[in-house]
């Protein structure tokens, strides 16, 4: 992507002499970006939180980086989550003017396997999260399942992309834990489809985070038309304290051992990155304007207006959360592929 201008080759100079007869360093940051256009790539389509978020900061970022780009989003939901990072890493160019918004599942997906990544995700370079996002149970109550205990006796049907999203794997993963009898229904693109399935009836629930549902279905909230059956966590979900984490309710330290690992990407916070590549004075800028986008006062009042929680994760935590899941012992890994089970053949 050609960002701002091309410059002659007077231009390539390192100093830059102003009317007073003075010098200043030139701002090559602000030369590259000046006048072009950061595209966000988003993992998540425009109808869950993860598109509210990625709008939000989208229209406050760019008056903190040097150059004053303009940011726009373009949403590309599918197969789990990697279709965007796929396209972020293999089609996009390296060098800052394309950034990515992944599902929380991409560095879990990453050390499973999943055949759908075509990327490197130890080269991923983090800039900051919004929000810890704790996967969570939800149904419309109109499905007649109120609980686990209610899962456990009767089928529920649950929305989900593609098996390589929290979407796909929780409701299998509690299946073969607990014991509830949730059946999937796949090929929903994004939330919003999810959401819709859920209100027509074709779907009782799905998994994924709460502030998804408070940031765009508040009515299903104020309606109490939803119930949340259990959050996927080491730690409850804030805005649901009265429900239980999937780790209080399994009893063996294998079991928690694995809820670690399938939690442990939600403590990115809802990451923005890019890949190795990006310049260095380009992606400390980046680093740099998305914290001080999380810290403007206006943002914090849109944010919490759109029922949307602000948690910031620094670059560097997420970074070092990173290395740590993709140094998961295989012994766990393999576990998480046996509760995926081999892809069922088409007939």
């Amino acid at each position: 992507m050609k960002m701002g201008k091309i410059l002659g080759q007077g231009s390539a100079m390192a100093l830059c002499v102003v009317a007073a007869g003075t010098t200043v360093a030139a701002d090559p940051v602000a030369d590259f970006y000046k006048g072009g256009t950061i595209t966000v790539v988003s993992g998540g389509g425009a109808g869950g939180a993860h598109g509210a978020y990625a709008q939000l900061i989208s229209a406050r970022i760019g008056q903190f980086i040097p150059g004053r780009p303009n940011v726009v989003v373009q949403y590309m939901p599918g197969a789990g989550g990697n279709k965007a990072m796929n396209y972020l890493y293999k089609v996009t160019a390296r060098d800052g003017g394309f950034v990515g918004v992944p599902l929380q599942d991409l560095i879990f997906n990453a050390r499973i396997g999943i055949k759908a990544i075509k990327y490197d995700a130890a080269k991923a370079r983090y800039l900051g999260g919004v929000d810890t996002t704790r996967t969570t149970v939800t149904v419309m109550k109109s499905g007649g399942a109120l609980t686990l205990d209610d899962a456990k006796r009767k089928e529920v049907l649950m929305a989900a992309s593609g098996r390589g999203g929290q979407t796909y794997l929780i409701p299998v993963i509690l299946n073969t834990m607990l014991g509830t009898k949730f059946r999937i229904v796949s090929g929903y693109r994004g939330l919003g489809q999810m959401h819709l399935a859920m209100e027509n009836g074709e779907v009782h629930g799905r998994a994924a985070s709460w502030s998804s549902i408070t940031s765009t279905k508040p009515a299903w909230v104020e309606k109490g038309l939803v119930a949340n059956l259990v959050t996927i966590a080491l730690e409850r979900e804030p805005a649901l304290p009265n429900i239980p984490t999937l780790a209080e309710l399994v009893t063996s330290e294998k079991d928690r051992t694995l809820i670690r690992f399938l939690a442990g990407s939600a403590a990115l916070g809802r990451a923005w990155l890019g890949f190795a590549g990006i310049p260095a004075d380009r992606l400390a800028a980046l680093r740099t304007a998305y914290a001080k986008t999380l810290a403007e006062p206006g943002f914090k009042a849109e944010a919490a207006k759109r029922g949307l929680p602000v948690r910031p994760v620094a670059w560097q935590a997420q970074q070092k959360i990173v290395a740590d899941i993709l140094a998961t012992p295989d012994a766990e890994v393999a576990r998480v592929k046996k509760f995926l089970g081999p892809k069922k053949k088409k007939k």
